[in-house]
């Protein structure tokens, strides 16, 4: 379920605020370059990491894959590959986060449509990198803004907001910004939420407090 985002929306490649004005002695003067410089730098070191992915990527595709590279990508995404301890699948997980059977239907959709393009794309190792990165940001934003909503009982429709001004739409603004140019994975926001109900059928997502129940 896709919630129209709010005019405050969160960006994991934003700098916030305060670390801005630390930089600049807490004023909000224009910094000399030399401090400019260190800003950019600042910005760059992620956008520079996504963007060199995707360019490996299209390179890998019209060339040859290194498997080496591969295998050690594949290792690191193990972890979110692999189902952690728990016996429900996804349906069950959603249910018991008071999802109606509609949305059920839509986020098993959305999982099915990530996985077809995460198998097209499984023998290259920079999309399993793209992978790997967009899986960490998932699961530890949702950790951090998502958990706390389900722990204190919010309304479904309260996380599913924040799911999408927090994860989705940040995701997909930082890749617009880094894959401007990729011709092959072109994600949407349909495949990152399959993306995170993907997680969630792996049990690195709960949509309920199984702890208090």
């Amino acid at each position: 379920m896709k919630i129209a985002s709010s005019d405050n929306e969160d960006s994991f490649i934003k700098m916030p605020n305060e670390s801005i004005n630390n930089i600049n002695g807490g004023s909000n003067q224009i910094l000399p370059n030399a401090q400019q410089g260190i800003q950019n730098n600042y910005f760059g070191k992620f956008s520079s990491r996504m963007s060199s992915y995707f360019d490996s990527l299209e390179q890998e595709i019209l060339g040859k894959v290194d498997d080496k590279v591969l295998e050690d990508v594949i290792d690191n995404l193990r972890y979110y590959k692999t189902k952690l301890d728990g016996t429900k699948g996804l349906e069950g997980k959603l249910t018991d986060g008071n999802f109606k059977p509609a949305q059920i239907n839509e986020a098993l959709h959305f999982k099915e449509l990530y996985a077809k393009k995460a198998t097209k794309y499984e023998c290259y190792p920079a999309a399993q990198q793209i992978n790997l990165d967009l899986f960490a940001r998932i699961k530890h934003e949702f950790d951090t803004s998502i958990t706390p909503l389900i722990e204190d009982k919010a309304p479904l429709r309260t996380i599913m907001r924040e799911v999408h001004d927090k994860i989705v739409k940040p995701i997909m603004d930082f890749i617009n910004d880094n894959g401007e140019h990729d011709k092959y994975l072109q994600y949407t926001e349909d495949h990152i939420y399959g993306m995170i109900y993907y997680l969630t059928g792996m049990c690195h997502l709960n949509w309920t407090d199984y702890d208090n129940i």
